[in-house]
């Protein structure tokens, strides 16, 4: 057995800074996913496109979120974008016990 010894200070000197913009498709539906400054109270914000502004399907995210709650936020948005006609509340508390169960196994981000 091969042991390797990891530097966790030169580790964390060499993380790369996520980019704002990520495309995913979610449900078959290609959605643009961005990381930026929100105004107001609002952590994520989920934009179905419409007939008045085809092809916009997108995700923000506040990009001041840290730890479990923009884990939460992610998982809360990425629910709407997969299930667009389920409530609120819902979606809300589904997110809770994901980012809660994913936060508990380890899941961070590096």
């Amino acid at each position: 057995m091969t042991l390797i010894r990891v530097d966790k200070q030169n580790l964390l000197s060499q993380t790369i800074p996520m980019p704002a913009n990520h495309r995913f498709t979610i449900n078959g539906i290609k959605w643009l996913w961005r990381y930026t400054r929100l105004r107001g109270c609002a952590a994520g914000w989920t934009f179905f496109e419409s007939d008045a502004s085809p092809g916009t399907q997108k995700v923000l995210i506040d990009d001041r979120l840290k730890g479990r709650v923009r884990l939460e936020t992610e998982a809360h948005e990425f629910l709407h974008a997969a299930n667009p006609t389920i409530c609120e509340e819902h979606i809300t508390q589904q997110a809770a016990e994901l980012a809660r169960i994913l936060w508990a196994l380890g899941y961070r981000r590096i």
